[in-house]
C-alpha cells in the first residue's frame, strides 16, 4: 500500500528509508546533509564507495543500524548537474527486483529527484507509483514540508542557546563570526531544519557539520554496515 505524507520524513514509522544521493561522494545539501549529520560512520563509507567507482546509477546500497536500514539510491552521477527520469526508472527497477531480498518489510520514500534534482513533483510521483504499486509492503512517499518541525534541529538549538559564543569558538575551534551567524539564523522562523540553515550566505556545510558535532557531543556510534549491492 502506497500512503503519500507531507512533512519531515525522519518522523517515519517505517522499517527502511531512502536517502537520494550522486555518485560522487557528496552529501552537502538537503536529506542527503541530514542523513551525514546522523549517521558520520555511513557517510564515510559512501564516500569510499563513490572513490572506488562501487555507486552507480541503478545500484542500491542499504546501510544498517540497529535502529533503520538506509537505503542509499542515487538520484544523480554528480551533484553538480541535474537528475534525469532515467536514473529514477533504473532505481525504481532495481528496487523491485531486489526489496524482498535485501529484508525491507517497510519503507519511506522522499520524492525521487523532486527536491534538489529539477523533476517537478508531478513527474517524480509518478514515476515512483508505476513501479512501487507492485511492492506488497507498506511504502510512505513523502512531500517535504520545510515548516515540518525537527526533532534533531530543536535540540540542536536548545543545546547551543545554553553556550556562549566565546565558549563555542573556544571549544570547537569555529570561527566567531560563524557562531554568530548560525545563532542568528537559528531565529529565522522560516528554518526547521539543520540543512535548512545552510540557505543563509556564509553559513557552510563543513563549518555547520562541526558545530553540530560539538553541541550534540558526537559519538561515534558502534554501526553495522548491513550490505551494499554493486551489481
Amino acid at each position: 500500500m502506497i500512503i503519500e505524507k507531507t512533512g519531515n520524513i525522519f518522523t517515519t514509522k517505517c522499517q527502511t528509508i531512502v536517502n537520494t544521493v550522486n555518485c560522487v561522494g557528496v552529501m552537502g545539501a538537503g536529506i542527503a546533509y541530514e542523513f551525514r549529520l546522523r549517521h558520520p560512520d555511513m557517510f564515510t563509507k559512501y564516500q569510499a564507495l563513490c572513490d572506488n567507482k562501487h555507486l552507480d546509477i541503478g545500484k542500491l546500497w542499504i546501510y544498517s543500524t540497529d535502529e533503520i536500514k538506509i537505503l542509499n539510491f542515487p538520484t544523480k552521477y554528480d551533484w553538480k548537474y541535474p537528475s534525469k527520469e532515467e536514473y529514477l526508472h533504473k532505481g525504481l527497477q532495481k528496487f523491485l527486483e531486489t526489496y524482498k531480498q535485501k529484508g525491507i518489510t517497510s519503507v519511506a520514500f522522499p520524492l525521487l529527484g523532486a527536491q534538489k534534482g529539477g523533476i517537478t513533483p508531478e513527474t517524480s510521483l509518478a514515476i515512483m507509483e508505476n513501479y512501487l504499486k507492485y511492492c506488497d509492503i507498506d511504502i510512505e512517499i513523502w512531500h517535504f514540508d520545510p515548516s515540518a518541525e525537527d526533532d534533531l534541529y530543536n535540540q540542536f538549538r536548545s543545546v547551543l542557546q545554553e553556550l556562549d559564543d566565546t565558549t563555542i569558538k573556544n571549544e570547537s575551534k569555529i570561527r566567531i563570526d560563524i557562531v554568530k551567524k548560525i545563532r542568528e539564523a537559528l531565529d529565522d522562523k522560516s528554518i526547521n531544519s539543520i540543512s535548512g540553515l545552510l540557505r543563509v550566505k556564509g553559513i557552510g556545510d563543513i563549518s555547520l557539520e562541526k558545530l553540530f558535532k560539538y553541541i550534540m557531543g558526537y559519538e561515534k556510534s558502534n554501526i553495522n554496515l548491513f550490505n551494499y549491492d554493486t551489481n
